[in-house]
């Protein structure tokens, strides 16, 4: 697994074009499902989605885009990347891994 600085240079790594897309969760309403990474879903109950994005990837699916929590909207035919942080420049943000459940 790469090791990581920051988000910036995780989400650098995967994602090679990015547009704000905030409005996803009213264009969509299948964005909760079980296809989402532990932490993605997470995060979604517990309200810290604050950001989502609509992606194009550098390559395809693999390792470092499942702890992006990217996915694929099937009716939109795009991918899906959801910010779970707020408030910090994405160079002052660690790493993320969104395929495992964030502890109380």
């Amino acid at each position: 697994m790469k090791e990581f600085k920051n988000y910036m240079e995780q989400v650098k790594h995967s994602v090679s074009q990015m547009v704000l897309f905030n409005n996803y969760p009213n264009v969509s309403g299948i964005y909760f499902n079980d296809d989402l990474q532990a932490g993605t879903k997470q995060a979604l109950e517990d309200g810290n989605v604050y950001q989502w994005y609509a992606v194009e990837l550098i390559g395809n699916e693999d390792e470092e885009t499942e702890r992006l929590g990217i996915f694929w909207d099937d009716d939109l035919e795009i991918y899906i990347m959801p910010v779970t942080h707020f408030g910090t420049g994405w160079t002052g943000v660690y790493p993320v891994d969104e395929r495992e459940s964030e502890e109380d």
